[in-house]
């Protein structure tokens, strides 16, 4: 959906098979301002946006909903999880963790965002967005998602620092990364535009190794070997060895990122 209000336009992710805007995928139910010459892509057509300053306020609106299609798609999954996030709410004030999980998604979001990814979902303690590979390109959108890993990383000494700062006490938290890349079906469950499912191998493993990073491998960013391996000529990399990943059978071949 897309209105215009006031002199400003929005789009509204309302579609079955997702909405694009200058080539990166919204989340599905969120909403972003647009600008003019911003480029809409949806259902196999593309919109440019003619919006020149001051065009008389107004109110319109018009929307579009797609069918359900399931689609082979090629990602790179990036999940960040809080170590001991449980621990921590029980000892903590729920101010206290209210305004540090408030201020920690909000600011993973926006870095997100930064590097052209998509945000998936909030799942408890963890932030999970993935980026979605276009036909005949791969790596930069795998370096992108490695770079957002590192900018959330070296974005959390400023949260603890800022909640410090407004009075409230706690331990610096620790936050482990895992990013994998593979083929996923994108589809839906359930009948809601924000019901978006991610299904596949490369996801589960991202969501192990961001329980893994940091806590039983002395790394805060771990990188599935296909993801390494398109990312390894511009990131220095370090082979953590073939690691065994709980629930799965055999081992995966793990690499960190190597950090000044």
């Amino acid at each position: 959906m897309v209105s215009l209000t006031r002199g400003k336009v929005e789009i509204t992710d309302l579609s079955k098979n997702g909405t694009w805007v200058n080539d990166v995928r919204m989340a599905p139910g969120s909403s972003q301002r647009l600008v003019n010459g911003d480029r809409i892509s949806l259902g196999g057509v593309a919109i440019y946006l003619c919006h020149p300053q001051g065009t008389a306020a107004a109110t319109d609106t018009w929307s579009e909903q797609t069918a359900i299609q399931p689609a082979s798609v090629f990602v790179t999954s990036l999940v960040a999880d809080v170590r001991g996030f449980t621990t921590f709410s029980q000892q903590a004030d729920s101010a206290v963790v209210h305004a540090f999980i408030t201020d920690l998604f909000a600011r993973f979001t926006q870095i997100v965002s930064q590097h052209h990814g998509t945000l998936k979902d909030y799942v408890g303690d963890a932030v999970f967005a993935f980026w979605e590979h276009p036909l005949g390109g791969g790596a930069e959108y795998a370096r992108s998602a490695c770079q957002a890993a590192i900018d959330q990383m070296r974005s959390v000494p400023e949260i603890h620092r800022q909640l410090a700062r407004r009075g409230l006490t706690m331990a610096r938290p620790r936050i482990g990364w895992g990013l994998t890349s593979g083929l996923i079906t994108l589809s839906h469950f359930g009948s809601r535009a924000s019901d978006l499912a991610l299904v596949g191998d490369c996801v589960n493993l991202a969501f192990r190794l961001s329980t893994m990073a940091n806590k039983t491998i002395p790394t805060p960013i771990l990188l599935c070997s296909q993801t390494a391996a398109m990312v390894s000529d511009q990131l220095r990399l370090v082979d953590m060895g073939c690691q065994p990943i709980r629930g799965r059978t055999g081992q995966e071949q793990l690499f960190g990122i190597q950090l000044d």
